[in-house]
């Protein structure tokens, strides 16, 4: 028993295929932590998927749901040595009049990518360009003497994107972490009660954590989790804070400022490619 013990700890692979493991079960329980989560703001982003896409002729489909019922899927394809393209799109119907979110958009993207020689790293840089429709509506708690108040906002706009990401990546499994910077413009963006609101374009941070962890040692097919948060760059704009007529919509528009937060589950689709 006590040579067992031993093998196994100076066995580096092994060691590193538990840990691996220990990490992806404990980012699947932080996605279940984050059920739930949403946001104030209409800006509803896309989630900053890296493709784990290392050879010309590779590619991956993947697809995932969030908590309030949002589906996402992206497609990634390298036509040639650390070439990248990707496209994605999400969707959600509206599920409720308190609390909802109705959105329809897409994305394209370009890049590259590059593995570390054979230690299990994997980066990546990506750019692209969006467009999207979006509805939110809320109800707020009310405060004291004041009862609750419903917002709505409804807005369309196109954003121009900068990735980033780094992945380790065993046999069984992978950890990544993405970073997004965002250029929002909107065409349209009101207030159901107000208006149209000065807000224009908006900065937004945009960071994702995501784990997969593979079906089975020829599968060609991985779960999926991911958690992450997108905050603004912009600064918000002067309003009143006694909330009167003259600082209303400056107050809704910044409402549009706030951060919003994503998580998800969903599965991955690799092909086995030829002399992998």
């Amino acid at each position: 028993m006590a040579g067992s013990r031993f093998t196994l700890i100076k066995n580096p692979a092994i060691m590193a295929l538990r840990f691996s493991n220990l990490v992806i079960h404990r980012a699947f329980g932080l996605v279940a932590l984050l059920v739930g989560a949403d946001s104030c703001t209409v800006y509803a982003p896309m989630q900053p998927t890296m493709p784990l896409v290392a050879a010309a002729g590779q590619a991956e489909a993947a697809g995932n749901i969030q908590p309030n019922s949002r589906v996402e899927a992206s497609v990634a394809y390298s036509p040639a040595a650390h070439l990248l393209f990707t496209a994605g799109g999400t969707a959600c119907p509206k599920l409720g009049t308190d609390y909802f979110l109705v959105t329809r958009q897409y994305e394209v993207g370009a890049g590259g990518y590059t593995s570390l020689g054979s230690s299990g790293w994997l980066l990546s840089g990506l750019g692209g360009y969006g467009q999207a429709v979006s509805n939110r509506g809320y109800k707020d708690a009310g405060i004291i003497i004041f009862g609750p108040t419903f917002s709505e906002y409804n807005a369309r706009y196109s954003k121009l994107f900068a990735q980033a990401g780094i992945a380790r990546v065993w046999d069984r499994g992978s950890l990544g972490f993405t970073y997004r910077l965002t250029q929002v413009r909107f065409a349209t963006l009101t207030d159901t009660r107000y208006g149209e609101l000065p807000l224009t374009r908006m900065a937004r941070h945009e960071i994702l954590f995501f784990a997969r962890r593979a079906w089975g040692s020829s599968s060609h097919w991985e779960s999926l989790a991911t958690a992450g948060m997108s905050v603004s760059g912009t600064p918000r704009i002067p309003d009143d804070p006694t909330y009167s007529s003259n600082g209303t919509v400056e107050y809704e528009a910044n409402r549009n400022l706030l951060p919003a937060f994503y998580a998800s589950f969903g599965v991955v689709y690799r092909p086995h490619w030829g002399g992998r």
